[in-house]
């Protein structure tokens, strides 16, 4: 392995990169040698973690429903860092509601953000990808795009339809040896889920409270661990140690989509 990180001289988009699982992996990739173009709606936020990054990020604001906004940032990329060699769909909206109650302007709503955005976005990078000849697209899922939850249709739609964008870019792109794979998280900011319950609790321990239910793990709780989970799989995807890697789905659940344990039937 390259001594210097994992990312050394590759330049990376990150789109959501303001808050949560995008800051974290901001800070993950930046640490492997990563260039760094940080986008986000929240200019403030996301400034400061570029600030905080240092040399090696920029940041612009990045509404990933523009292609406009996609184009610039694009090109950002190629004229700070010579090249767009990595691409995070990772910006994502979450409504929970029950069925009957969805809005067709919240649904739109989160289409665009979470399904339109990562196809603008895989299209506004294809021209540099091809002229450097290869690239790694990584669009962050979710396990709601595996399975059926209650109160998450529009989300869990939009995300299983970023799978199906995933597995036909990967298949029209792979030869220009771009590869496009997806991570599906079980649970990525718990506190994006708290602005839909009254007084809006802390939702900090719930992503390691689900993930105890199939593999039971001993060790502390760090804050923020099962988001550096989720980076650390979008940086193997990144990196050239998956380049056999494309059309894929890589699950960070700790086991939960495989089933569930049923007390009182004879186990180990």
């Amino acid at each position: 392995m390259d001594q210097r990180g994992r990312l050394a001289g590759k330049s990376v988009i990150i789109t959501g990169c303001a808050q949560g699982t995008g800051e974290v992996l901001s800070r993950v990739f930046a640490s492997e040698g990563a260039q760094l173009i940080l986008g986000d709606v929240q200019v403030e936020k996301g400034q400061a973690v570029a600030d905080s990054i240092g040399e090696a990020a920029r940041f612009t604001h990045l509404d990933v429903r523009d292609e406009a906004s996609w184009a610039a940032a694009a090109e950002l990329s190629a004229t700070e860092f010579g090249a767009v060699d990595v691409l995070v769909n990772n910006a994502a909206v979450l409504l929970l509601s029950p069925f009957d109650k969805i809005r067709r302007e919240d649904f739109m709503r989160v289409v665009e953000v979470n399904q339109l955005g990562p196809f603008l976005g895989m299209q506004a990078v294809l021209p540099h990808m091809k002229k450097s000849g290869g690239g790694s697209i990584v669009n962050i899922a979710s396990t709601d795009g595996l399975k059926g939850m209650n109160g998450v249709a529009a989300y869990a739609s939009s995300k299983w339809a970023v799978r199906g964008l995933t597995k036909s870019a990967a298949i029209e792109l792979g030869r220009y040896a771009i590869r496009v794979n997806a991570v599906c998280p079980e649970a990525g900011n718990p506190n994006m889920s708290a602005a839909f319950f009254p007084g809006q609790p802390d939702l900090t321990d719930v992503p390691h409270q689900m993930m105890q239910k199939i593999l039971k793990d001993p060790r502390p709780v760090v804050p923020g661990s099962r988001l550096n989970d989720i980076a650390m799989m979008a940086l193997f995807l990144a990196s050239d140690e998956s380049r056999s890697c494309t059309a894929a789905d890589f699950v960070v659940d700790a086991g939960l989509t495989a089933g569930w344990y049923q007390e009182g039937v004879p186990s180990a």
